[in-house]
């Protein structure tokens, strides 16, 4: 897993895992941040269907 920097602070594997286990728990999410966003499309692209669309 790459290293991942969420707000200025560097995630480490603990908290990736963390967050991944809080993400799959929603059916979907109404609003996520770009960084965000990025950190679940490369590490968990099987969650991204969870999210809303792209705004880009």
């Amino acid at each position: 897993m790459p290293i991942e920097i969420y707000n200025g602070q560097v995630l480490d594997p603990d908290q990736l895992e963390a967050l991944r286990i809080e993400i799959e728990k929603f059916d979907t999410i109404e609003e996520v941040d770009p960084e965000l966003r990025g950190i679940i499309e490369r590490n968990w692209p099987h969650l991204v269907g969870k999210l809303p669309p792209d705004d880009v």
